[in-house]
């Protein structure tokens, strides 16, 4: 994955948006998580499509899966990113 923007949550622990391994065309998110070396692990850090976070989401809430809470904070966030694009 080459990583193209970076999102850092803490104790190491970041979000990565960049161009897919597998297709330059494509772009994959990874939830990274470091090891004891700095690296990351790719068990537990693996690149997924972007285009697969919208079905994951809708899966796991679909499975109760996602908390109530959770679900309003997505649609809280959904609605203001909603409305930064309309202006």
């Amino acid at each position: 994955m080459n990583v193209e923007r970076t999102i850092d949550l803490g104790n190491g622990h970041k979000i990565e948006f960049g161009i897919a391994t597998w297709d330059e065309d494509s772009t994959s998110v990874r939830n990274r998580y470091p090891t004891s070396t700095g690296g990351f692990s790719p068990r537990s850090s693996s690149e997924i499509p972007i285009e697969d976070v919208k079905i994951i989401v809708i899966e796991s809430i679909r499975n109760g899966y996602i908390s109530r809470n959770d679900i309003l904070d997505i649609i809280e966030i959904g609605i203001t990113e909603l409305r930064k694009q309309e202006q």
